[in-house]
C-alpha cells in the first residue's frame, strides 16, 4: 500500500544532476520568464483591481481566462507538434505571451481578460512544446533534464513578485517582462532544436481498459484538486495578505514567501524520500498544507501571514510532482490517457482560484475563500491512500 519510490525519487533526485547542453540553458532561462508569466496574476490581482476598479470576485476571474485558455491551447500544441518542428509552437507562444503582457500595459477591464486569455493561450502551446522539445534533445537523460526545466519554472514564480516590489510600477514591471520575452523569442530563432516531434504512442487495443476506467478519473481528479489549490493559494497570497500590510507591493511578501517554501519543498523532497516512502510523504504533505491553509485563514498580522503562507507552499508543494511519478509509473507516459490527467490539471487551475473569490464575496469575507482550498486537501487525503494502492498497468 505504497507508491514505490523508485518514481519520485528519480523526478526530485533529477534535479540535482548539472545539464550543460546549450539548448536546455536557453530552455531553462526561457522558462524562469514562463514562469514569470503563468504566475503573474497573483502579485498584479490587488494592483489590478485598483487600476479597474473591480471587485475581488471580477478580479478573480481572470484565472479562469488564464487557465481556460491556457487548457484549450494546449490541444492545439499537440497538433502543432504533430505537423511542425518544436520551434513553430515555442516562439508562436512566446509571441503571445509577449503580446497578452505587454496588452496589459494600457487594458481597461475588458481588454484586460483578453489580454490574459492571451498570454494563457500562449502559455499553453509553449510550456508543453518546450517540454517536449527539451525531453528529444536529451534522449539519455529526459526526466532530469524536465525537472530541472521546471525547477527553472520555480524560481520565475518566485522572481516575479521580487521584481514588482523592486519596480513599485505595474507599467514598468510589465514592460520589463515584455522586454525578456522578446530577447526569448529572437534568441529562439537562432537556437538549435530538434527537427521534429516523435512522439511515441502505444496502441490504444493494448490498453486494459478495465484498469484505466479506474486509474484515469482517480488521476485526473487528483490533478485537477492539486494543480486547482496550488494556483488558488499561491494567486491568491497577496490580494488576502493585503489588509495585514501597508501596501498592495509589500503584501507580495506572502506570494514570495508561498512559492519559496514551495519550491524549497520540491528541492529537498529527495533527501525526504530516503526515510519515507511517496505515500507516507504525501500524505504528510496535505497535513502540512491544510495547517498552512488554515493558518493563513486566521493569521491576523503580516509576520503570520508569511509564516502561514511558507507553510502551505511546503507543504503543496512536492504533490504535484509525486502524482506525476505515480502517473508515470502507473500508466505509461506515452499512453494518450496522460493526457486527459494533464488536462483535468489545467481545468482545476482555471476552476478554483475563481472559485475562492466568488466564495469570499458571497460570505462578506475574503479569506472565508480559503475554506474551499481546504475543503478539497481534505478530500485528497482519502485519494491518495486509494492512488498509492493502485497497481501498475504496465508491467
Amino acid at each position: 500500500m505504497q507508491f514505490s519510490a523508485r518514481g519520485a525519487a528519480s523526478y526530485f533526485g533529477s534535479l540535482a544532476r548539472p545539464i550543460s547542453v546549450r539548448f536546455n540553458s536557453f530552455a531553462s532561462a526561457l522558462f524562469v520568464v514562463l514562469g514569470v508569466v503563468t504566475t503573474l496574476l497573483g502579485p498584479l490581482l490587488p494592483l489590478l483591481s485598483l487600476r479597474w476598479s473591480v471587485s475581488s470576485a471580477q478580479a478573480g476571474t481572470l484565472f479562469f481566462w488564464q487557465f481556460a485558455s491556457s487548457t484549450a491551447a494546449t490541444l492545439l500544441s499537440g497538433l502543432l507538434l504533430s505537423k511542425r518542428s518544436f520551434r513553430v509552437p515555442s516562439v508562436a507562444g512566446t509571441v503571445l505571451c509577449l503580446a497578452g503582457v505587454l496588452a496589459l500595459t494600457s487594458a481597461d477591464w475588458t481588454w484586460g481578460r483578453y489580454a490574459v486569455a492571451c498570454y494563457g493561450c500562449g502559455l499553453g502551446i509553449a510550456l508543453p512544446a518546450i517540454n517536449l522539445a527539451v525531453a528529444e534533445a536529451n534522449p539519455l537523460r529526459r526526466a532530469g533534464s524536465v525537472s530541472l526545466l521546471n525547477f527553472a519554472w520555480g524560481i520565475g514564480a518566485i522572481c516575479g513578485p521580487v521584481l514588482l516590489r523592486v519596480t513599485r510600477s505595474v507599467d514598468l514591471f510589465l514592460f520589463m517582462l515584455a522586454a525578456f520575452l522578446a530577447i526569448g523569442v529572437f534568441v529562439s530563432g537562432f537556437v538549435s532544436m530538434p527537427d521534429k516531434a516523435n512522439i511515441k504512442r502505444i496502441e490504444e487495443s493494448t490498453l486494459p481498459a478495465v484498469n484505466l476506467w479506474i486509474l484515469v478519473p482517480l488521476f485526473a481528479s487528483a490533478m485537477f484538486a492539486l494543480c486547482g489549490i496550488e494556483n488558488a493559494v499561491g494567486g491568491w497570497a497577496a490580494s488576502l495578505a493585503l489588509p495585514q500590510f501597508s501596501n498592495a507591493f509589500t503584501a507580495t511578501d506572502a506570494t514570495v514567501a508561498f512559492w519559496t517554501f514551495f519550491l524549497a519543498a520540491r528541492a529537498l523532497a529527495p533527501i525526504v524520500l530516503r526515510r519515507m516512502s511517496e505515500a507516507k510523504f504525501l500524505f504528510a504533505s496535505i497535513i502540512v498544507a491544510i495547517a498552512g491553509v488554515v493558518a493563513f485563514f486566521l493569521a491576523n498580522s503580516a509576520l503570520t501571514v508569511i509564516l502561514a503562507c511558507a507553510l502551505a507552499g511546503l507543504g503543496i508543494g512536492p504533490g504535484f510532482p509525486l502524482l506525476i511519478a505515480r502517473v508515470s509509473e502507473a500508466i505509461g507516459p506515452e499512453r494518450p490517457q496522460c493526457t486527459i490527467c494533464f488536462a483535468f490539471a489545467g481545468l482545476g487551475a482555471a476552476t478554483l482560484p475563481p472559485l475562492v473569490g466568488l466564495l469570499g464575496a458571497k460570505l462578506s469575507q475574503p479569506r472565508a475563500g480559503l475554506l474551499l482550498p481546504v475543503a478539497a486537501l481534505i478530500l485528497m487525503l482519502p485519494l491518495a491512500r486509494k492512488l498509492s494502492e493502485l497497481p501498475r498497468v504496465l508491467q
